[in-house]
Parts: C-alpha cells; structure tokens; sequence
C-alpha cells in the first residue's frame, strides 16, 4: 500500500482521528507499508536478478547513476561504458551511453530507453556521440527539475578525438536536455573523474566540487586541479578555486609529492557537512597511496584540514611488507630489513628511497568516499574504498569505517573488530579491488548496511555487509543474493515503488580473467519488502532527521560522489522496521531554519 503524505493540512482536533503532521511545501512524503522485511537465506535470497524482466538485455554499462528525470516519482538510469575517447555512433547502433526511463506501474516493470530522445548524445561539436564518463544531477537552474553535469576525463598524451569539455545540461521537467553553451565549467580539457553538487555559500545556488585525475596519465606527476564551481542559478559557473586553500600547486618532482600544498591525482569527489556547520566540506579521494583530501570553509576562508581530521591517510606507516621495498633491498640492501621475501615479483628500481618510504605515498588508492551516518548518532561518517594490494602490504590502505565523533574529526573503526574486513581465499596474491560503494537499508530495519563493488581482480564480487546496530556488521554477500563476480558501478533505488530498495550494478572485463564478455548492466530486484518512508523534493545539502521506532536517523541529500560520480536518487529513504510510522521529520537546510513535521503514519 502506497500512501501519499501531500501537504495535507491536520485534521480537525475534535475528530477521532488522531492529529497527522505536515511537511513544507514542495516536499512529498511516501510510505510503503508491507509489514517487516522477509526473511531471506542463501536458497531464498534477498535479491533476485530480473534484469531481463525490466527489459535490460543487450544494455552494456560501467557506470550509472539513478535519478528521477521526468518528475514521475519513478527513478530512472543514466548508465555509461564512456572512457573519455569512445564516442557514440548512434546511426550505426554503437551506444557507449543510455538514458533508461523507468516506465513501471503497478505490475508493470520496464525501462524504456530514451537515449536519442534524451539530447545527451549531441556533442560540444553539434556531430552525434559524447565522451563524457561521470554524471551527477541537481537542480541549477532552480525550476524544480534535474538538471545534469557532465564531466569529461581527457588524457593530455592522447588526441582529442571527441571535442567534448565539462557540460552542464538542462532538463526540460520530461528529461529532455540541451547544454548550456557556456556554462562556465568547460573552459579547460580536464581529466574530470569525480563531481557532487553542493551549496558551499548556503545561498539556494547549486554550486559544483570537481576532482580530476592524472592529467598525462603515464607520463608524468602532475594531476588536473580539483575545482570549485560557484553557481549563478540559471546554469552558468564561476570558477572560485583560485587563491583559495584548494588553488594547489602543480606536481612535478618527487619533493613536491611529499609537500602537502601540491596537487595530487583523485578519483572521488564527496560533499557533506560533517562538522554540522551548515557549510559542506568538500572531500577529495585520492589515488596512488595517497592523502585524502577534506577543504573546509566554516565562517573563514578555506583550508585544507584532512590530516588534522584523521581521514587523509590511517597511522600505519610500516613497508617492512611490501614487496617494491623487498625487491629493492635484495640488490641494494635496507634498514629495516623487509619482513618479506620478494622472489622476483618486481625489478628493484620499483622503491625510491625519500619518496616512497614518505607518508605522502603510505596512504591508499581511494576511489570513492561515502559520506552518511552509519551509526545513528547524528552526525556524518564516512566509508573510504580503496584499491588494496597485497604487495603493497602495510604501506597501502584498505576499505575503512571512519566514524565521526561529532566535531568533523574521525577514528578508523577496526574492519577486525566490526566485521568487516576480508579473508582472502589466495594467501599467496589478492588485490581488493574497491571502486565503487554505498550505505543502504536494505532490510528496512532503520540501520544503513554497506555495499562494495570490488571489481577488476580474480576473485572479486560485490559485497554486502548488514548492520546489527551495535557497531558490528555481518557480511550476507551469499545470502542476499548480491555476490555477482567482477561487478562494476552501483545504483540503488526502489524502482519498482515496492517500498524496498533494488540495486543495479554493470560488469568488468577489465582485466583477464574476468567470466564476463562485455558490461552487462544488471538489476537485482528485492523481494523482501518493508515498511519504508520516501522523502523526496528536498535541496541537495538539505538535512533530514527522522524520529521512528525508538531511534533518530540522520540523512543529508546528496548531489553525487565518488568515482565517475554515483547517485541513488536525489531523495532519502528512512527504514521503519516493525512500525510504519513516524514521530517527527526535521528538515534543515543549508540556507534556512529546522522545520517540524510532527507524527506522520502510513497506516
């Protein structure tokens, strides 16, 4: 039973009925009241895959995000296999993106592609084909739909075989678009890897955090700068980066490296208030065993104060373990003596001695950064996915829980401790291939659970953790049915409006090895039901407090994150375990006061 809550006024106080809350105006809440989730077990699984069901056969993607870009209230998919230099060809039927419109109702299940409809394949240059591989959706124009930012990663040792810039694209309200042709956020060739809409000045303005890779990948040190978008709120930028803590210096030489206030290649770009403030921090995820980058602006100027917030890099410092260092040492012989033997795996000249003995290389390859709160307590955590190697050992950081104590500084819960760390099958070589990843309630118990898309390496799948609520989580990977091998890209939504939450993901054949052929996209269906609240129409930054069943939930509406940007629907949904009620909503946005909704129920 679907129930909508639609600024109905509060009834009478001398009815019998008792007194039902209101949300703002434009804010549409939605219960789906099913009883408590099913229960589930490796021959019932929670997930089934019906990705044939929703008609997605034949449809290859990597990435993908989901958002409702026509207004129906129905979450749709913008999927994509771009890699900066494939360009479509859609008169010879070679599609590298796909706008997916998600036209279920009632038993009805079934995407219904819209590509060429959609103007997203008509590129900078007016010729059909686009070369862009991250997206992310806000509304910046202010007129109440989602509006699209395209980003481009361009190797600057390749030709420029598309033409294509950073775009910013318009929605019509019917998820047609057309870009603005001078938006502000394309004026250079960048390696745009990463971007999430934020309001770092609170003025109702969508503004734009840009991370961006290497730009002459292979060929040198230097990476595009992260950037910084003001919005004018009709679709056009300004670029504020300059003389601000994140102008960072170009990195050419080893020193430089080493020295905090040069550039660093990322991968993820995340924007959240994790210090309560009501002014976001802009987070950059960075690769190459790295530092984590967290600007913050409070009532000053920016800063950079990813170090002092514990979340640039964990404390571990030890390479006594990494085979580079062993293979080095063979040759040139080494104080520490390495605690492995290297057995030719590498040549020595792979370890620099001063360089990568440094902490600035004694960090992780992070790809994405999940900003949410995992534990209930009200305030923003965050999830760093990593590439980790086991020939890197204890010189590379692994996937981590960093939990906030509520000031915007974190501790790195212990993965040995809680649950969540990995058993490896091969003990002579594994490689997590973290990439992508998400906090998601998929048993609508009211604890968010985490996914994580390991992807490219042999033995790698997608996994599930569920949260027991005591700071512990239980992989169920099996037994919910979401263990796909090589996957890639994740998108969460409840896309049949069933009132639990569905999850779609492509594959990888990046590598030898993999069982898949080509991107197969991927939908798992959840069978288990729920009682769920869908809170849609707030502003991206916008803070949601939930009060249901004995417990606070705390959510922020998220503008994208992560590598090539991931988006589960510019909406927050709130699972409510046995009941489907709730006490109260507060609502804060960035730009204005709490609000109060009062006692909503769906039953």
């Amino acid at each position: 039973m679907l129930l909508a809550l639609l600024l109905a006024c509060p009834p009478p106080t001398d009815t019998a009925v008792p007194e039902q809350g209101s949300l703002p105006d434009g804010v549409v809440g939605e219960f789906t009241c099913n009883g408590p989730a099913g229960t589930y077990d490796e021959g019932s699984p929670a997930y089934v895959e019906a990705s044939t069901d929703w008609g997605l056969d034949g449809i290859t993607a990597s990435n993908m995000i989901t958002v409702d870009l026509d207004g129906d209230g129905y979450p749709d998919l913008l999927v994509n296999e771009a890699d900066g230099e494939k360009r479509d060809d859609p008169a010879g039927g070679v599609y590298s993106h796909r706008v997916l419109m998600n036209r279920a109702s009632g038993d009805r299940r079934v995407f219904v592609d819209e590509t060429d409809a959609s103007g997203l394949l008509v590129g900078e240059d007016g010729a059909p084909g686009s070369g862009h591989g991250t997206y992310v959706a806000g509304d910046v124009d202010g007129d109440g739909d989602l509006d699209l930012f395209a980003g481009r990663n361009h190797n600057a040792t390749v030709d420029d075989t598309t033409g294509e810039r950073d775009a910013i694209f318009l929605n019509d309200g019917a998820g047609h678009f057309s870009r603005v042709a001078a938006s502000g956020v394309g004026d250079d060739l960048k390696a745009t890897v990463s971007a999430s809409f934020t309001d770092f000045n609170a003025d109702g303005k969508l503004d734009l955090w840009v991370v961006g890779w290497y730009s002459e990948y292979g060929a040198g040190m230097d990476s595009s700068p992260p950037a910084l978008f003001e919005g004018n709120g009709d679709g056009t930028f300004v670029n504020v980066t300059n003389q601000t803590a994140m102008d960072l210096k170009p990195t050419r030489t080893y020193d430089h490296w080493i020295d905090r206030g040069h550039r660093r290649p990322g991968y993820g770009a995340t924007a959240c208030d994790v210090d309560a403030d009501g002014s976001p921090e802009l987070i950059q995820s960075s690769y190459a065993r790295t530092w984590n980058l967290m600007f913050t602006k409070g009532r000053g100027d920016w800063e950079e104060v990813g170090e002092s917030a514990g979340m640039d890099a964990d404390d571990n410092l030890d390479y006594s373990d990494n085979y580079w260092y062993a293979c080095y040492c063979e040759t040139h012989g080494c104080d520490p003596e390495p605690t492995v033997s290297c057995g030719g795996s590498f040549p020595d000249n792979y370890w620099t001695p001063g360089y990568d003995d440094h902490p600035s290389r004694l960090g992780g390859n992070t790809f994405t950064t999940v900003c949410a709160d995992i534990d209930n307590d009200g305030d923003l955590d965050l999830y760093h996915t990593e590439i980790h190697h086991l020939w890197a050992g204890q010189s590379g950081d692994g996937s981590q829980l960093l939990l906030n104590d509520g000031s915007g500084h974190f501790e790195r819960a212990d993965s040995a401790e809680n649950g969540l760390e990995r058993v490896h099958s091969k003990f002579e070589d594994w490689n997590e291939g973290d990439l992508f990843s998400a906090f998601f309630d998929y048993d609508a118990d009211g604890w968010k659970d985490i996914l994580l898309v390991e992807s490219d390496y042999p033995d790698d799948h997608l996994y599930a953790w569920h949260n027991e609520g005591d700071g512990t989580f239980t992989e169920v990977s099996d037994t919910t049915g979401l263990n796909q091998p090589w996957p890639h890209g994740a998108a969460i939504a409840d896309f049949d409006r069933d009132g639990d939450l569905d999850v779609v993901t492509g594959s990888s054949h990046a590598r030898s090895g993999s069982p898949w052929t080509e991107n197969t996209l991927h939908l798992y269906e959840n069978r288990l039901g729920g009682n769920l609240l869908r809170i849609a129409g707030l502003p991206v930054g916008t803070r949601v407090d939930v009060e249901a069943g004995g417990m606070t939930q705390t959510f922020e509406v998220s503008g994208g994150y992560g590598v090539t940007g991931q988006q589960h629907e510019v909406a927050v949904y709130v699972g409510l375990g046995d009941a489907c009620s709730v006490d109260d909503v507060s609502i804060t946005p960035l730009s204005g006061e709490t609000t109060h909704s009062g006692s909503l129920s769906g039953s």
